[in-house]
């Protein structure tokens, strides 16, 4: 069983380790559903004595997964500098107009992961593909590691019958990471219904900084709090409840 957090800084990298997760995805910008980090920020991370493996995202922007060609040779660039710092692996998603994958660039993608040895992670770009079996058909057949997937609907809950049928027919090819709404409630739940053995997911709370605000101007993004941070506790439980599952096979 495998419990990823999804990290936005090196404080969460840091309480993912003390709490006893199994590896990190590290991102930026988490409110826009994670962009790429900083080298700066992975080189701190290794530095301040994190020893899980860290895979890290790369995309350049919010919103959709179909880039131009100055985009691409940018994430390229960046995807190469990560894995050189000591990324284990790189998520990535790169999608046409019509959603289906972009394989030029996903081939590119994941050619440059095994280069330097590194896993392969087609995020939740895959959500809104519209033919999903031909979609892992395909990243299997160009040696993809994993999927990060939330069975294409926007309440996870809801995707367990697709995460089901995905992880009987081809989990023995491919490794499927349930995320996009797992929580404390509902993880023991949707392992037991998937049969996915990964999850994914921020296990946040919110942190207050006194200089978001003054006079009549807020740089707050979200109305819970200031910035996000993985909650210790909160993901010390989610371990445990993930180990005691685990235990029950």
């Amino acid at each position: 069983m495998t419990v990823e957090v999804c990290a936005g800084s090196i404080a969460d990298c840091q309480i993912a380790e003390r709490a006893g997760a199994d590896r990190i995805e590290l991102n930026s910008a988490l409110f826009l559903g994670g962009l790429t980090p900083s080298i700066g920020t992975l080189q701190k991370v290794l530095d301040s004595g994190v020893s899980l493996p860290i895979v890290c995202m790369v995309r350049p922007r919010g919103a959709g997964f179909c880039y131009t060609k100055e985009e691409f040779e940018s994430m390229l660039i960046g995807a190469k500098l990560l894995l050189e710092a000591g990324a284990k692996g790189l998520a990535f998603g790169f999608l046409l107009e019509d959603r289906t994958i972009d394989w030029n660039r996903t081939k590119q993608m994941i050619e440059l992961c095994q280069k330097y040895h590194a896993e392969s992670v087609f995020h939740k770009a895959f959500d809104l593909v519209p033919d999903v079996n031909s979609a892992i058909e395909g990243l299997i057949k160009l040696g993809c590691t994993r999927i990060l997937t939330g069975g294409q609907q926007a309440q996870i809950e809801k995707g367990i019958p697709l995460l089901k049928d995905l992880q009987a027919r081809y989990g023995s090819q491919i490794e499927l990471l349930c995320g996009g709404g797992v929580t404390k409630e509902n993880v023991q739940h949707l392992m037991q219904e998937t049969g996915i053995s990964q999850i994914h997911g921020t296990f946040k709370t919110w942190k207050t900084d006194p200089t978001t605000a003054g006079e009549g101007l807020s740089y707050a993004y979200h109305e819970n709090g200031d910035y996000e941070q993985t909650d210790e506790a909160l993901l010390k439980e989610v371990v445990a409840l993930v180990r005691g599952q685990e235990e029950t096979k």
